[in-house]
């Protein structure tokens, strides 16, 4: 009975310390999650104001022609994926690994943002064209590079489209991967009664600035998604750790209620020995 109890007691001093561990993560990961959702706000402010303005050019009266507008025509695609560089997030690496095996082609190229999934993908076969990045040291300069990469070969007809494989942040506690093609540019034309502002003169020339804009736009569109990556990334280990917080002290109230049980029993035999020894007497 003695050793039942000590066996407890260490369990019960091994599930505390683990609780305090998820609990300083989930804290932790709360931070971070308002970070960058504040981030992620502002970001998707400005990639749609650069999306209006493209899609008013495009709303002309004038047909424009872009390089950008038309995919290529090699059967190779380049997909930007985004993921983390730790686990302890619930399924986000697991989904976003499913998404790739179901929808990349080996001979697809792959910028991989994030040092979580690097192995995995390498050992499967999969083209990584970039060295391990890590997705909690990126920033902005980091993913505009990158996406100046992909242009270029976008440009050289290496490619016949750029996608963005990421996690979209529905909420705090809702999290769902998607495949977003950014180019080419896939923006609706709007009819006349449609439009939201009063037909403008650009110049020099529409096409000029347009093909001008474009891969601005796909650089901010690109780091938008990573932002809302990184956001639902941390929203989705705040929710694993509250969740195994919430299950230490479940499983810690049932051995301490176990713990007692055995003292009780303990103490109930001790007694009873007790008793029959005055008895014998």
């Amino acid at each position: 009975m003695a050793g039942n109890k000590a066996a407890i007691k260490s369990r019960i001093k091994s599930i505390n310390t683990t609780k305090k561990i998820t609990g300083a993560m989930e804290l932790i990961s709360t931070v971070k999650l308002q970070k960058n959702r504040s981030v992620m706000e502002k970001t998707i402010t400005y990639a749609e104001a650069i999306e209006n303005t493209v899609e008013q050019l495009l709303s002309g009266d004038n047909v424009l022609k872009s390089p950008y507008l038309e995919e290529n025509e090699t059967e190779r695609k380049l997909y930007f994926v985004f993921t983390s560089d730790m686990g302890l997030c619930g399924g986000y690496n697991l989904n976003v690994n499913k998404l790739i095996f179901d929808e990349i082609d080996k001979d697809d190229c792959i910028i991989l943002i994030g040092t979580k999934l690097y192995p995995i993908l390498k050992r499967s076969g999969y083209n990584i064209i970039n060295d391990p990045c890590s997705a909690d040291k990126s920033d902005y300069r980091d993913i505009k590079d990158y996406a100046d990469i992909a242009i270029r070969m976008f440009e050289d007809k290496e490619i016949s489209s750029i996608n963005v494989i990421y996690t979209r942040f529905v909420n705090n506690v809702s999290f769902k991967p998607l495949i977003k093609k950014v180019l080419p540019c896939e923006l609706v034309r709007r009819e006349e009664e449609d439009r939201p502002y009063k037909e403008i003169l650009f110049e020099p020339s529409p096409e000029a600035i347009l093909n001008s804009l474009i891969p601005i736009m796909i650089e901010n569109d690109i780091y938008r998604l990573f932002m809302e990556s990184k956001t639902s990334e941390h929203g989705s280990r705040r929710y694993a750790m509250e969740n195994a917080t919430n299950n230490a002290n479940d499983l810690n109230d049932k051995l301490l209620l176990a713990y007692n049980q055995a003292r009780q029993a303990a103490i109930t035999s001790e007694i009873t020995e007790i008793v029959a020894g005055a008895d014998a007497l």
